[in-house]
């Protein structure tokens, strides 16, 4: 924000020097970049903070350093003659959205004599950077940098129908605006309109059909009030930004509405003659929060530690007009907050303010601080366990977009599920939300390729969601997840054992084959976590469902174009971290040996490894401690139909050493039951 110190000096009693409004404006937490000379002007380039938006104006830095260099604040008396005709005998204002737009208002002014502005107006607006126009578009300008609200003039000839309508465009029209482009406009563009065409769009720029020309004789003044979020998405949406655009995006004092038309019409009068037609045209009305709030001594105190004056207080909420009377409820103070404050809503805003002026410098440093250190809780704890070990095995994490297209939604939706999705006032393309966080990470790895990199190792955290097929009126649901893409099922169910271990070393994967949308048929399952060593009871634990893998179908690679195979797995984040062992306990070193016997046996191709380990862990076998995988082989050695699972049997007696008899017993059992159970054969 450009600001000319003689500009800000009207506004004073005394003038301040600019070296002493950069001090002042600068300890006050408004950065002054720097201070140019421009014709002859100081002018300084403020770095105004979001909330600030007072501050976009000459008047509200006025104000602000009144306040920091003990000034008087004038601001400019506004007299207006009304001499025309009643303004609404030739123009109506409507507002058909007034979700988008509270207030409008217009006036009219006849007989104007467009022309070179004065030499005092063409050097104010040039020392901030912007071109003089004529006398009328030029005061439309500077009221905007005085006030902070902006306004616009219509060439009144050029309004059709006697009427201005705020409503937003039909489909397929179109804006010539006055930097000479053409813009699309449609259903979610606000525009303002006479019974013809758009003629502006709303906030942000005029048209060029009905701009003020030197051939302009009648005009029509607006001043309105915008919804913040409209304009900011029609901006984005057009590529199209304006210092009208900037101030409502950011948000603009409602009760400067009138006042800057008024000033703007009586600035017009003045240097470009004409009547002012008698009657505000206004549409809406502009909403004047009533905000108050409380401030309590013992808390100023308490935060800056030290004691700041009550009378001291009293002033320099005085000075920043912000209406200080007595609380006799609390025996401290209660402030009336003025509509171009928005940003104090809280007692420790006051209490910012206060601190603000009175003078950081003056709050006294501690010799130490004291500061209560929280421990970091057991669910983050557990997902920097998640996030090291992925990284730790060279896995990138990613952060993508949470929508996606009905494309993807048709590839990843589950089945008895459908698509949940925000509201087309706020993204009409692209709306809806990811029912799975592989999509976008399917679309980093194209994006990948394309760059050179064709097998990038990728996961996220992030939320899925979905809404209910049978009840779509209900809220939609969503999960926490962590997804993994890699280049092979066999690389992500490895990466996926290493996280497991890692968050818990006593738990081990488990597959079953599942059907999962987006993956290939019969290569993905269900991925289950359960206990590595068989219960003192000899039960077998059911696990865990904590998600699914799988290699990617033809249609996913084909929809991503990627040239080279991948695998993923997506789980469920909360599933994992309730498996945490956040205390890992120590376990006495076995005092007796264990005994290890190998397995071989011929199996039906139909039996799962997952079958036998079950049915031997429920099977209560004695002194049976563990139970584990060696291999699977098909070929030549063994016939056709069939395969031979290896696997070992691990037995400990914590009493005492095993003898071979008592093993040799139990092993038999096994491979009974396993006959009995699956038709189970001896490999010899």
């Amino acid at each position: 924000m450009k600001i000319a110190i003689n500009w800000i000096n009207q506004y004073l009693d005394r003038p301040v020097e600019a070296a002493a409004a950069q001090e002042a404006l600068i300890n006050a937490g408004l950065v002054v970049e720097h201070v140019d000379k421009v014709g002859g002007i100081d002018v300084l380039d403020v770095e105004v903070t979001s909330n600030r938006t007072d501050c976009f104006s000459h008047l509200g830095l006025a104000r602000e350093l009144a306040a920091l260099l003990h000034r008087h604040f004038r601001p400019p008396v506004v007299t207006l003659m009304e001499t025309g005709a009643a303004a609404e005998k030739d123009l109506q204002v409507s507002i058909l959205a007034p979700e988008y737009c509270p207030v409008y208002t217009a006036r009219l002014l006849r007989n104007v004599k467009v022309g070179p502005s004065p030499a005092w107006l063409r050097e104010s607006l040039e020392s901030i950077g912007l071109r003089s126009v004529n006398n009328v578009v030029d005061v439309t300008n500077y009221v905007l940098m005085e006030t902070g609200q902006p306004l616009h003039a219509f060439d009144f000839a050029q309004v059709r129908g006697g009427r201005l309508t705020v409503d937003t465009a039909g489909e397929n029209e179109s804006l010539l605006a006055i930097d000479g482009r053409s813009y699309p406009l449609d259903s979610d563009t606000l525009v303002i309109a006479d019974a013809v065409s758009p003629l502006a769009i709303a906030g942000i720029m005029g048209g060029k059909e009905s701009e003020v020309t030197s051939a302009t004789r009648d005009i029509v003044l607006e001043s309105a009030g915008f919804d913040r979020l409209s304009v900011r998405a029609t901006a984005r949406r057009l590529g199209l930004s304006s210092d009208s655009s900037f101030r409502f995006q950011r948000g603009v004092d409602p009760a400067m509405v009138e006042f800057a038309s008024r000033r703007a019409a009586q600035l017009i009068v003045e240097l470009a003659g004409g009547e002012l037609a008698s009657g505000l045209l206004m549409a809406g009305r502009a909403v004047i929060p009533d905000v108050t709030v409380k401030l309590r001594l013992a808390r100023i105190r308490e935060i800056l530690g030290t004691v700041v004056p009550l009378e001291e207080v009293v002033s320099i909420l005085g000075h920043l007009h912000l209406h200080p009377q007595s609380d006799p409820q609390t025996g401290g103070i209660v402030c009336r907050i003025p509509s171009y404050r928005s940003d104090i809503t809280r007692e420790i805003d006051l209490i910012e303010e206060i601190v603000r002026v009175w003078g950081y410098g003056r709050v006294p440093l501690g010799a130490a601080v004291t500061h209560t250190v929280t421990p970091v809780e057991d669910t983050e704890r557990a997902r920097q366990v998640v996030r090291n070990s992925l990284c730790a095995a060279g896995w990138h994490e990613v952060v993508t977009y949470s929508f996606v297209d009905h494309h993807e939604i048709d590839l990843f939706m589950p089945p008895n599920r459908s698509a949940a999705r925000v509201s087309d006032a706020v993204r009409k393309s692209a709306n809806l939300l990811r029912p799975s966080i592989l999509p976008g990470l399917l679309a980093a790895r194209k994006l990948n390729q394309s760059a050179g990199q064709s097998a990038p190792r990728l996961f996220e955290i992030a939320r899925a969601y979905w809404q209910a097929a049978e009840s779509p009126t209900v809220p939609p649901s969503e999960e926490l997840r962590l997804a993994i893409v890699g280049n092979s099922i066999t690389e992500v169910l490895g990466v996926v054992e290493v996280m497991l271990n890692a968050i818990n070393p006593r738990l081990m994967l488990r597959q079953t084959p599942t059907a999962v949308p987006g993956m290939a048929t019969g290569i993905s399952a269900a991925l289950i976590a359960h206990p590595d060593q068989i219960s003192p009871s000899g039960e077998s634990s059911a696990g865990t469902h904590i998600g699914f893998a799988g290699e990617f179908s033809a249609d996913v690679m084909k929809h991503y174009d990627l040239r080279h195979a991948a695998a993923g797995a997506e789980l469920n984040l909360p599933a994992l971290i309730n498996l945490f062992v956040p205390m890992r306990t120590a376990v006495p070193v076995p005092r007796f040996p264990a005994v290890c016997r190998d397995l071989s046996l011929v199996l039906p191709l139909s039996v799962r490894w997952a079958d036998v380990r079950d049915t031997l862990a429920a099977a209560g076998l004695k002194f049976l401690e563990q139970i584990s995988f060696t291999g699977t082989y098909r070929g030549k050695q063994v016939q056709e139909g069939v395969k031979s699972l290896t696997f070992s049997l691990v037995f400990r007696d914590s009493a005492g050493t095993l003898r071979s008899e008592h093993v040799e017993q139990q092993v038999q059992n096994a491979v009974d039951l396993l006959a009995s159970r699956f038709g189970a054969q001896l490999r010899t």
